[in-house]
């Protein structure tokens, strides 16, 4: 090679020439050589960069074009045969109802795991085989397509939704066929033969994902976020033998969020505003920890009814306990950071998002046939439970003239919440119930009188039913049970409570297509109740947090009983009436005055004189030396051992013209309307001793003009009912007078209020806040 090379060339780097001949010297080609680095280097790069995408676009082609219900992506794919891993990134579904999103994720199939056929079937606590992780997963749903096609149906519209394919009616005639053939007494089938014999547990962990509810139709949308979730699916024998198995999906959340956020492109304009802004919008939930436990059985056919009475007695006592319909519900367990915030905005928003995915048809619901056998059984209801397994707070939150008003509510350890929503409809409809119970309460308010309620427990028992015809009458229960409670009243809670009814209703005219009678069932019971009223001079309340200074009535009682209901069963009606009915045992009224007042010494005095002169003689040859001072400063005042209050209140309500009928005023007669408050009365020359007259009624007023004088409407009717037992004892001080009368400051001039922007919900409640005030 040395006498190839030129002297001249002092580089340390061959040429080419001279490789080329070094190559051929020893048998070797050079371009080879570059082909081979070349293609190395190009084959190691394209299976580092390009090799799982290109697998995932010929995975997305070959499976749309087999798959036409929806659209499938799938940015890369990649496996591993030897760890048995399959790894995906963007990978969605879209259909024209929802869509689900992965960012990126991989499952791994743990295959060297030995497998035993004779392992015990629908154990939780199987080994697991089959272990699934994903990052940034979402899942929205956004239309309801084959609920609205079915609309279109019912309505007679001509159908402009395309819904996917559906079976062939014969086909499913043979399978109905082929089940009502099945023996509920033949023998189970193989376990080995079943998918779940191999997999029995799957366990799913996600990073940050979302749950979402709209559209950009809706204002807001129902959003679930969480930023780690650990689920395991599996399945266990079935609540009762007559079913298969049940399926559980039980795990934990971090930091759940559940929001209503404003949609993105909104068709419409955003007039309502939250009355809270947290982060992206209004939130409705947040917890630190949830933990959730999803349950479901797998229904079993219904078994023929036995015949002959050996064979019933063979039937043991606890199959017969077992026979209960299979199960299906969640329980959801929240722990520390509990938040809960609602309140009439987030109602409307649930409305909206309620009338949207689940429209009403109208129509009357068919009565659920009971199922025969050898057909499969039927799941009766859904179940919700909701424990609180730590300190939590609620705020209901409202608005008034953009100002954000806030009832707060802390609420201990202990407190749950069930809901049992019914999957099947009988004769006379359906019956949903909620109920639960908070404990250690202590409400608060946004008022400057921030106190509001304290109680030990509250427990809560409703119950909606709701006939087979839309349009017919409902009936709602509520019961309420408070144990040791305490609430302090101000007249400011008046308006206060106002705020939030005018909040909370509709402001639109009464419609007759919409309208569906109903009627509220109020039973409230108090146990070892105080109800304390703030009774100062002219209504003025100290409201510093320490050393108040007010002047205090309390009435103390064992047990109180207030039952009443409220009507709306009658569309625009003339008249509204209410019964309430308050029943109270062993109850004392008591007045404390704070260490300023002039009177508190001498008031101290003649409770402590009068109750010397009441105790026997006795007592005082025993040794003792008198009676006692009133605790914390309140003296007695009144004693009732037994306390019967009825009264019935009947009132004409002033409803809420139409958008149409306003606009159709001309400016002279807006003018004339706001004019006539100041000018006087056309019968103020009328004799004195003369009748009134009534220009209006109540069904005339709520269609035309209002007057603008009080004295031309109908008058309302109170009846009060009072009955105290014989033995009830009053003691009249002084500064009991004064505080009776102060509770209430009255205004001597009144103005006539526009009830224009009332519902009818509203007027009623509205009423029965200015009658108990």
């Amino acid at each position: 090679m040395d006498g190839h090379v030129s002297k001249n060339n002092e580089s340390t780097f061959p040429s080419l020439e001279e490789l080329d001949v070094y190559l051929n010297l020893h048998n070797s080609n050079f371009i080879w050589l570059i082909v081979a680095t070349i293609l190395s280097c190009g084959w190691i790069i394209y299976l580092t960069y390009y090799n799982s995408r290109n697998i995932g676009l010929i995975l997305t082609l070959i499976i749309n074009r087999l798959y036409k219900d929806g659209y499938i992506h799938i940015g890369s794919f990649s496996f591993s045969v030897l760890s048995g891993k399959v790894m995906f990134r963007d990978v969605y579904y879209i259909n024209q109802d929802m869509s689900i999103r992965i960012q990126d994720g991989f499952f791994i199939f743990r295959w060297w795991k030995m497998y035993d056929p004779k392992q015990k079937q629908h154990d939780p606590k199987a080994e697991t085989r089959l272990s699934l992780t994903v990052n940034g997963f979402e899942f929205h749903v956004y239309n309801r397509t084959d609920l609205y096609a079915q609309l279109q149906e019912t309505f007679g519209l001509e159908p402009t939704l395309l819904t996917p394919k559906k079976d062939d009616p014969k086909g499913e005639e043979d399978r109905n066929e082929s089940i009502e053939s099945v023996n509920i007494k033949t023998e189970s089938p193989d376990p080995a033969s079943s998918w779940r014999s191999l997999i029995p547990v799957i366990k799913v962990n996600i990073s940050t994902g979302r749950l979402a509810f709209g559209n950009h139709h809706l204002p807001q949308t129902l959003c679930v976020n969480f930023e780690d979730a650990f689920l395991t699916y599996a399945t266990k024998p079935p609540s009762s033998h007559l079913d298969q198995f049940m399926h559980i999906v039980k795990g934990s959340l971090e930091n759940v969020r559940v929001m209503l956020v404003p949609s993105p492109r909104y068709l419409g304009m955003q007039n309502d505003e939250p009355p809270r802004l947290m982060g992206e919008g209004f939130v409705v939930m947040q917890s630190n920890d949830v933990d959730i436990y999803y349950y479901q059985d797998e229904p079993g056919l219904v078994p023929v009814e036995q015949e002959g009475g050996e064979e019933a007695e063979t039937s043991s006592e606890d199959d017969k306990l077992q026979d209960l319909p299979p199960c299906w519900g969640l329980d959801i367990v929240c722990g520390k950071g509990t938040d809960f915030n609602y309140g009439p905005w987030a109602d409307r928003q649930r409305d909206c998002l309620w009338k949207f995915f689940l429209p009403a048809d109208f129509q009357a619901m068919n009565v659920t046939e009971v199922a025969q056998p050898g057909k499969l059984r039927q799941i009766q209801a859904f179940e919700l439970r909701m424990n609180i397994i730590a300190d939590a707070t609620i705020d209901l939150l409202f608005t008034k003239n953009r100002e954000t008003n806030a009832i707060h509510v802390n609420v201990g350890a202990g407190s749950y919440l069930e809901v049992n929503i019914p999957m099947t409809v009988g004769e006379n409809g359906y019956s949903s119930t909620i109920k639960g119970q908070l404990l250690h309460v202590d409400t608060t308010s946004s008022m400057q009188y921030r106190t509001l309620l304290e109680a030990e427990m509250l427990a809560f028992h409703v119950i909606a039913t709701y006939p087979r015809i839309w349009n017919m009458p409902q009936s709602w229960q509520c019961e309420i049970e408070v144990y040791k409670a305490t609430y302090h009243f101000i007249y400011a809670q008046k308006n206060f409570f106002t705020d939030l009814i005018h909040d909370w209703a509709s402001d639109s005219a009464p419609d007759l297509y919409s309208f569906v009678p109903y009627s509220w069932k109020f039973k409230v019971l108090f146990h070892q109740f105080e109800m304390i009223w703030a009774a100062n001079q002219h209504n003025w309340i100290d409201c510093s947090t320490k050393q108040q200074e007010n002047v205090y009535l309390a009435a103390c009682g064992e047990t109180l009983n207030i039952d009443f209901t409220l009507p709306f069963n009658e569309f625009v009606p003339t008249t509204c009436h209410t019964r309430f009915s308050l029943r109270a045992e062993d109850t004392d009224m008591r007045l404390s005055l704070p260490e300023c007042h002039p009177s508190r010494c001498p008031l101290l005095t003649l409770a402590k004189d009068y109750q010397n002169i009441r105790l026997p003689p006795d007592m005082f040859m025993s040794g003792d030396q008198g009676a006692p001072l009133p605790k914390n400063g309140w003296v007695d005042c009144w004693n009732v051992p037994n306390f019967l209050l009825i009264i019935d209140y009947t009132w004409h309500p002033i409803y809420p013209q139409k958008a149409d009928e306003q606009l159709k005023q001309s400016f002279s007669e807006m003018e004339e309307s706001m004019l006539s408050a100041l000018r006087p009365p056309e019968h103020a020359s009328m004799p004195q001793n003369a009748p009134p007259r009534y220009t209006t009624t109540s069904a005339s007023a709520s269609h035309g003009r209002f007057p603008s004088d009080p004295s031309e409407l109908p008058p309302d009717r109170l009846h009060v009912e009072m009955e105290m037992s014989p033995d009830s004892q009053i003691i009249l001080y002084g500064p009991l007078l004064r505080a009776l009368i102060a509770i209430k400051v009255w205004k001597h001039h009144q103005k006539l209020q526009d009830l224009q922007d009332f519902s009818v919900t509203d007027i009623v409640l509205k009423s029965l806040l200015n009658f108990f005030f």
